[in-house]
């Protein structure tokens, strides 16, 4: 009997009432304006669902909406299912991802910005109100099992640790497991990840790759599903961290890139967007938008140039399409074990594709955010490290508008490049159309009703103990029964960091909000988009009223979904978050590493490092102290009996000292005081056992918040930093707790 047939026999036991009491409660439920609706179909048993979340990919970059790119999984689900050309998001990921969880506005449910951003206001907490339920705590209920894999990003900035709390944690919002990350630009090759609650360390051979590692996890959270409980449905959430950056592919993926790219970024939009007319995309009236200012033209580049430019496009298209494969071993599974007909498949994007500030692209994005920029000949000197450990790489803003081909803007804009997404749906068993294309305008906040609605169900009244907050999406789930339905939206407001748009029936007013201006000045544009695509014909002379009125309604939808008080000071809110230094910080070996904003800071105060060690050996090795990466970072250590401290400011710009005789047998106090010289220098001296040993300077040093890496003690099995040694090196003899003292009044 194969496993279908199992579950055919054993329907008695599946949650819920009976398949036609659960199609009348439907039934009451919504219908669409013009009285077209969603037919409920009958069910046996309520189906799977899989969302699979991609980050920062831009609307035309799968192969289904016009790119190049070699995406095949994504491709059969299209052919197999349907796409949606008129879909919209957030334009920056975690509001995104608080919307897809709850069927409600970010700003509403506390996330109007990343938790990096966050700040001590209703919309912008940083993390979901616990009387918004999310999707995992609606289906638990009805006997889902829920599984939530990859990047969550929506919890702040100090519940990430060992502590907690973990109420905002996956497993605390009905998600029975997890496995993944906290935050939003992680490592590919070297992740910080958890399991549940509890800090993991995967195994990390030559070719390992997050992607492939959440995948792997996946599917054995879906085998156990199936042992435990095969009469039951599962929920499963996979929110892959590519293709933000850094941007990190296998080599062989990049290879097979090398070259593709070298018509340039303009050919390229040219190209998808002929494809995108081809597969019926776009309507007629859609132009190209031209050129964003930012975007340089390809024949004034220097061949030397268009190489360096080429190169971030080809890791970029690497990491996509390894993505791809490894959604397809998902996919394969499911369709083997005779689960994928009966499940809901859905593939997005978070947002539209992120700009770098450098032309070219940048090597390592941190340094040329907080440091300094990167010139073409260290770009070029550095061409092969480019997707390899050895970067933080992304790719240039001409590359970032090929991806949201035919539109203007990028992430973080609230223009059409910042928040058009692609969605695919795939659900024969519900009748879901094949290669269909829906039109109707809805947005993220849409998903948990039509998935409600398609699998027979109504929200919960009461969450946490509390009344539940009331949905705030519509279903687009007639569009499947009535494809030339009217859409049932009215209404849809956007707000990222001062970028504002409003769409009501057909028409958008939007602005682009320049940093630094006040809100009052910013000039408004509005477009008739349901015949204008790609906003290019601003309305905003010819239809005053029209406009003001949109303003005006901008502004109650923001009262209503607390967006107000705006704020564009992403540095500002940044720092902000960073917790209050502390006076004394103790580690103990092979802790959970804490994160890098609570880390001590010794860019700001005179230091003291004091390390308690008992040696039975005078070759011990070992970490004693790791923060950062090999892009930006520090690491104290013995190697071999020698103390050593490696301070890397930039790749090229590395302090590295080593105590001047080894440590012996015995008990030890091994010691490093730094004093502040200026703001972004220090002086540093050796101690040993009380007694100075050496001096050394350290002429360039960052804040606490560069490193891309937590702390940690007694091990290094994050992300290499000093390159002084192969493994993780974790202290051989016996480290008693590290302290770190820090002059607050420095």
């Amino acid at each position: 009997m194969n496993r279908r047939d199992f579950l055919k026999t054993t329907a008695a036991l599946t949650a819920g009432a009976s398949p036609e009491a659960l199609a009348d409660a439907t039934q009451r439920s919504r219908e669409h304006p013009q009285g077209k609706h969603w037919a409920p179909r009958t069910l046996n048993r309520r189906p799977n669902i899989l969302i699979a979340i991609v980050d920062d990919v831009g609307y035309s970059d799968f192969g289904c909406y016009g790119s190049e790119l070699r995406t095949s999984c994504i491709d059969q689900l299209a052919e197999e299912g349907t796409r949606f050309n008129n879909f919209h998001v957030t334009a920056v990921c975690a509001p995104t991802r608080a919307c897809l969880m709850t069927g409600r506005n970010a700003h509403a449910v506390g996330v109007g910005n990343i938790a990096e951003w966050g700040r001590d206001l209703p919309g912008y907490k940083g993390w979901i109100r616990q009387d918004a339920a999310t999707l995992a705590e609606m289906l638990k209920p009805l006997d889902y099992t829920t599984l939530a894999i990859g990047k969550w990003h929506l919890s702040s900035i100090d519940d990430q640790n060992a502590t907690g709390p973990f109420d905002r944690w996956p497993n605390g919002r009905g998600f029975d497991r997890w496995y993944g990350f906290h935050g939003n630009a992680m490592d590919h090759f070297h992740p910080e990840l958890f399991e549940n609650t509890v800090e993991v360390h995967p195994e990390k051979g030559a070719d390992y790759h997050l992607s492939t590692d959440l995948v792997d996890h996946g599917i054995q959270y879906l085998q156990d599903h199936l042992i435990a409980a095969p009469q039951n449905p599962f929920f499963m959430y996979i929110a892959f961290g590519a293709c933000h950056f850094p941007l990190h592919a296998p080599p062989a993926y990049i290879d097979r890139h090398r070259g593709k790219y070298g018509k340039g970024w303009e050919a390229l939009r040219r190209s998808r967007y002929a494809q995108q007319q081809a597969l019926g995309l776009l309507p007629s009236h859609a132009s190209l938008a031209p050129s964003n200012p930012n975007v340089g033209r390809w024949e004034a580049l220097s061949p030397d140039e268009r190489r360096i430019a080429e190169r971030g496009q080809e890791v970029y298209a690497a990491m996509l399409e390894h993505t791809d494969d490894q959604l397809k071993r998902i996919i394969d599974f499911l369709r083997e074990e005779d689960q994928l007909d009966d499940t809901i498949v859905l593939v997005l994007s978070d947002n539209g594709a992120a700009v770098s500030s450098q032309p070219l692209g940048t090597l390592d994005l941190r340094r040329s955010a907080y440091l300094d920029k990167e010139t073409p000949a260290h770009l070029s000197a550095h061409l092969d490290a480019f997707g390899t450990e050895d970067s933080q790489c992304m790719y240039g803003p001409g590359w970032a508008q090929a991806s949201n081909t035919p539109l203007r803007w990028y992430k973080g804009d609230t223009h059409g490049g910042g928040t058009r997404s692609p969605l695919v749906m795939r659900w024969p068993n519900g009748n879901v159309p094949a290669d269909r294309i829906v039109g109707q305008y809805h947005h993220v906040i849409d998903v948990v009703p039509s998935l409600l609605e398609m699998i027979n169900a109504m929200p919960p009244d009461r969450v946490n103990d509390a009344a539940a907050l009331p949905l705030q999406g519509s279903s687009f789930a007639y569009t499947f029964d009535h494809p030339d339905a009217a859409t049932n939206k009215t209404v849809q407001y956007f707000e990222t960091s001062g970028d504002r748009a409003i769409w009501v029936d057909g028409w958008k007013a939007v602005v682009k909000h320049q940093f630094g201006e006040s809100f009052e000045n910013d000039v408004w544009e509005l477009f008739h988009v349901d015949h204008d695509f790609c906003e290019l014909n601003d309305l905003s002379k010819t239809h005053p009223d029209r406009l003001d009125a949109l303003v005006k309604k901008w502004y109650d939808e923001a009262q209503r979904y607390d967006v107000l008080p705006m704020s564009d000071d992403l540095l500002g809110m940044y720092k902000a978050v960073v917790p209050a230094p502390r006076a004394r910080h103790v580690f103990y070996p092979s802790m959970t590493r804490l994160d890098r904003l609570s880390a001590p800071d010794i860019f700001n105060f005179d230091s003291t490092l004091i390390a308690d060690v008992s040696l039975t050996s005078d070759q011990t090795s070992g970490v004693l102290l790791a923060s950062g990466d090999g892009s930006i970072g520090y690491e104290w250590f013995l190697q071999q009996g020698f103390v050593y401290f490696v301070y890397v400011y930039t790749r090229e710009r590395v302090v590295t000292y080593r105590w001047p005789t080894r440590i012996g047998k015995g008990d030890h106090l091994i010691g490093l005081q730094l004093h502040k010289t200026s703001t972004h220098a220090a002086s540093a001296k050796a101690i040993v056992d009380g007694a100075e040993v050496g001096q050394f300077e350290l002429p360039s040093m960052w804040p606490i918040w560069a490193p891309n890496s937590g702390i940690r003690c007694g091990e290094n099995r994050g992300a290499p930093i000093s390159k002084a040694y192969d493994g993780d090196l974790i202290f051989e003899g016996t480290l008693n707790r590290v302290i770190v003292d820090i002059g607050l009044n420095g």
